[in-house]
């Protein structure tokens, strides 16, 4: 079987990580964003970037078919960090 960036289908477990990991990442780290100075949008769109990419990578390393190529490993974490800031600025900024 070949092993693909994307994986094919995404399961309900792996809504459910994500979900998860994007709402204790908010509740744990806006605040402490917001009291060093941070104003509440950037607070909001690095708390839900930095818990989306760590959910994401979980999710497309772990849940939905583990890989054993490095190439693909490093083309995954970036593909997660890239689209879970992507969306985040999105949310924080431009659909206010």
């Amino acid at each position: 079987m070949t092993e693909t960036v994307v994986p094919k289908r995404i399961g309900f477990r792996s809504v459910f990580v994500l979900l998860i990991s994007v709402s204790i990442g908010l509740l744990l780290l806006s605040k402490p964003l917001m009291s060093t100075g941070l104003a509440k949008e950037w607070s909001v769109f690095l708390a839900t970037g930095i818990s989306a990419s760590i959910g994401l990578s979980f999710i497309l390393l772990k849940i939905e078919g583990p890989v054993e190529d490095a190439s693909i490993k490093k083309k995954r974490m970036l593909l997660a960090v890239v689209v879970s800031f992507v969306i985040s600025f999105i949310l924080a900024f431009v659909a206010r």
